[in-house]
Parts: C-alpha cells; structure tokens; sequence
C-alpha cells in the first residue's frame, strides 16, 4: 500500500538502517537517526535484523536525532512534507512526545506514515496492548527511556511465533527468548540498580487498540493530526498502516472523529480456525465507520 508519494516532494524516513521504505532515487528523502552512521555501525555490529550486508549495509545518516527532536535537527532543512517511519515508534519511551516533534517538522497539510507491528503476529503475542493511561503517563512523567516494568514485561513475555501459523488458528507455544520472567525479573533488577537502559517495545499494539488509543489522544489535543488513513493488518502479514496528516484548522474533536472505528473482532482477536476457507479466499478486512 503506497501511503506517501515521495517525488516531488521533501521528506524524512527515521531509523532506515539497511531497510529503506523510501529509496534516495524515489525522491528528496533524508535519512534520520539517533546516531551518526559509524558510531550506528558500532552499536548494530552483529546485530541479527540487519540482513547479510550487516554493518556495512546501513545507510549514511543525514539527519542526527538530538534531545530538540526532528525540527530541530533539520534546522533550515525543515518543514518536511512528509516522514516516514517503519517500526519505530514501538521503541520510543513516550510515544506522544515524538509524534509531537514530528508534526513540528512538517508543513500543514504534510503527511506521517507509521508502519506499526501488530502484536498479535510477533514476538510481543503474549503481551497486554499498551493502555492511553500508559501512553499518557509516560508523556507527562517525560519518558526519555523504558519503564522497569516495561523491561520487565519485555524479556518474560517475548516467545518466537509463526506468523502464518497464527493466522491458521494455530495456538503459539510458550518458549521465552529470554528465559521467561526469572531472567526478566534478573534483567529489570539490574536495570532498576544501574539506571542504565535497554532497547525493548516500549509499546505493542493490533490495528484495533491503536486506532481507539489514537482517537482518544488526539481528542485531548495532544496531537496535531488527523488520520488519513488505517490500513489494518493484511492477511498473512505481521504490521499495519497508520497515516496521519498535519491540520491546524480543525478541531480537536473533529481530527479525532477521522480515525476509523475498527471491529475489534476482526481488528483484536486472535484468527480461529474458522477462518482458514475465508483466508483461503484471500478474505480482506474493512474499516467500519
């Protein structure tokens, strides 16, 4: 599904690394990320997602992320016209800030797309959808790294799944990655005595959680988007589309009415088996209004 449309126009994809939505030759696209590329290089050395180029395969960094946010690490590069993110934002402590600086680098009327992994189909199966209460917490507390239980939800609850399986109605077996909550209770003690941090999904949603947690914020005005768009979770597939768009003139109710109620038993639950001939007849879901 092609969300944004990048010739023509000025953008910014965050965290590429060797993965890029937007290719340099699609269009004016910046590449932004925490980190100059060789200090990213360092951190990423072995890293198993990067794919058989490994370290050398991520792209020079163009933009280095700062505690100021996007707008101003682009400086007089900015506005943008769109931004583009592919799970990212599941790794960022307080969510709400983020998506903030983002519209604060985009002209009215620009566009972000988030492509957002649906928990249902990942290592996150077993964990609960982050809450708009979490969400608003970590906002107001000014999150800049993982809660311990965030932490510690993280490591026991993270099991190795087959997407496809799931999507047959398969039940998906308890085999902790990381030992189970014995070693996440080990690992968030450590955390909690060090101050230090780690990298985990500081958030896990399905497509109908995220859209009514959407809704909610932007209806407290904690957001400057409307949504353009949700795409929920194609069949066989492990991740959503969200599209959200810059709009100073409307309301906060009014931006919060575009969000699309989706049906949570489609959109929620888990596939049953049920489903097999309708996936077998390549079954799509719809968006309820």
């Amino acid at each position: 599904m092609n969300l944004v449309v990048p010739q023509g126009r000025t953008g910014v994809e965050i965290g590429p690394l060797t993965h890029p939505i937007v290719l340099k030759s699609d269009g004016d696209v910046l590449y932004a990320d925490h980190l100059p590329t060789e200090e990213l290089r360092r951190q990423y050395r072995g890293h198993p997602t990067l794919g058989p180029a490994g370290i050398d395969g991520i792209l020079p960094v163009d933009v280095v992320l700062g505690p100021g946010g996007l707008a101003e690490a682009l400086g007089a590069r900015g506005p943008v016209d769109y931004i583009v993110a592919s799970h990212v934002v599941e790794h960022v402590p307080d969510p709400i800030r983020w998506l903030r600086e983002a519209g604060d680098a985009l002209r009215e009327g620009g566009v972000f797309c988030l492509i957002v992994p649906d928990k249902r189909f990942t290592f996150d199966h077993f964990r609960t959808p982050t809450s708009v209460g979490a969400l608003v917490a970590a906002h107001l507390a000014r999150l800049e790294q993982p809660t311990i239980a965030t932490v510690y939800e993280h490591f026991a609850r993270a099991c190795p799944v087959d997407a496809g399986r799931i999507w047959k109605g398969e039940a998906v077996p308890v085999r902790p990655i990381s030992g189970g909550p014995g070693e996440a209770l080990s690992i968030a003690a450590g955390i909690a005595e060090t101050g230090g941090s780690v990298d985990v999904h500081c958030t896990v949603f399905t497509p109908y959680s995220f859209a009514r947690a959407l809704a909610e914020v932007i209806g407290l005005d904690l957001l400057p988007f409307e949504c353009a768009a949700l795409e929920p979770t194609r069949v066989r597939e492990d991740e959503f589309f969200v599209l959200l768009r810059k709009r100073s003139d409307r309301t906060a109710a009014q931006r919060a009415a575009s969000v699309p109620r989706l049906d949570p038993n489609r959109h929620d639950a888990l596939p049953r088996p049920d489903w097999r001939q309708r996936l077998a007849g390549g079954w799509r879901r719809g968006l309820s209004r």
